[in-house]
């Protein structure tokens, strides 16, 4: 396993991971001084984040071509750097072993949250992960909009289209030598306490890791084995998505049981086609919608950490009570991920109410789009 150096950070392992003292040096005016304070106290704790996503990543794709752990805090002030731009931030990440950092994927750190950034900085006929994209949208595409990571490019402006639509953008629009293609998570907000409460952003490093480990393939010439990698990151996230005890209590009655079978009788009971039998009918709704609440986009692992990760009630949108035979499940069309909170108020009423009719009510309180 390519573990990163030894830092010696047995000293602060108990700190806060990122307080109010890491925080506070986002705030120093000096360029220089300030990226020297960050590179001595900030930037040994994104190592320890980078120690574990390493570990973990080794245990899901059991691939070894990461570099070492690199540190690299803004503005570079190295002797023969390059004058960057004074930004406040301080990151840890890794390369492809052996070559450019140029191809990098990282944790990236700034005065009020920690993300993962993973970009290359090539031209787009060559980029390696634009070829990804390109040669595998629809999984690609399954995987960004799953962790709700955006895609952006300078030479296409900000992101926010259609990925699909976007990749086809990216295919046509020249770009410069140094003019990048990015990927990035969703943000936690700052501080963050403990590792525990950093999991997400790891579980986030480890998921693009498959766009990665393909993109470097591509960058090396060879083939780019990005349906074994994706195989490897489900195999991973399934077992997180249905942790859900035996003995739990069932408070709705058209809940999608994850541990039922699903060629059952009738009433309470439903099947599901043949070819849905592996996964079953509620994880192929989770895979095709998310675990992201589908009323509220309430996300139970990005508010709880790791417990929380995959965790969301499935909704029959036909009430089972209305159904007096066997009949087969579609997990796209009949079925819907919810939070508790609106599933409690789906059943607030007989008949209950519709996906449609939560997201209105709901809109009316915000007093805005959902």
């Amino acid at each position: 396993m390519n573990s990163v150096e030894e830092t010696g950070l047995s000293q602060i392992v108990d700190l806060p991971l990122i307080g109010s003292a890491e925080q506070y040096l986002f705030s120093v005016e000096d360029d220089r001084e300030r990226a020297d304070k960050l590179k001595e106290l900030l930037v040994p704790k994104l190592k320890i984040l980078i120690e574990q996503a390493c570990g973990l990543i080794h245990q899901v794709y059991g691939t070894d071509v990461l570099s070492h752990c690199r540190i690299t805090t803004t503005p570079a002030h190295r002797p023969g750097a390059k004058k960057t731009k004074a930004v406040k931030v301080a990151t840890a990440g890794l390369a492809i072993k052996g070559k450019s950092w140029y191809f990098q994927q990282r944790f990236e750190c700034t005065s009020d949250s920690l993300s993962v950034h993973f970009f290359g900085l090539r031209g787009l006929e060559g980029n390696p992960i634009v070829q990804v994209l390109k040669n595998h949208w629809e999984d690609v595409t399954r995987i960004l909009e799953q962790g709700r990571y955006e895609v952006y490019s300078y030479a296409i402006g900000l992101p926010g289209e259609a990925f699909d639509e976007l990749i086809n953008k990216l295919q046509l629009v020249p770009e410069g030598d140094w003019t990048g293609t990015y990927i990035w998570s969703p943000s936690l907000v700052l501080p963050i306490k403990d590792l525990d409460a950093a999991q997400p952003v790891i579980d986030n490093f480890v998921t693009l890791f498959a766009i990665f480990r393909a993109a470097t393939n591509v960058f090396l010439g060879e083939e780019d084995r990005f349906e074994e990698y994706l195989k490897c990151l489900w195999d991973w996230q399934n077992p997180l998505q249905v942790q859900e005890s035996v003995t739990t209590t069932r408070y709705f009655p058209d809940e999608v049981d994850s541990v039922q079978t699903f060629r059952e009788g009738a009433v309470r009971q439903v099947s599901v086609n043949a070819y849905e039998r592996e996964p079953k009918a509620r994880q192929k709704c989770i895979d095709y919608y998310g675990s992201s609440c589908y009323i509220c986009n309430f996300d139970f692992g990005k508010t709880f950490g790791q417990p929380g990760k995959g965790f969301i009630h499935v909704h029959h949108l036909k009430p089972l009570s209305e159904i007096a035979e066997e009949y087969e499940i579609d997990p796209i069309k009949d079925l819907r991920p919810v939070c508790p909170n609106c599933h409690a108020m789906i059943h607030r009423r007989s008949p209950p109410f519709s996906v449609e009719e939560i997201q209105m009510l709901l809109k009316c309180a915000r007093g805005s789009t959902i």
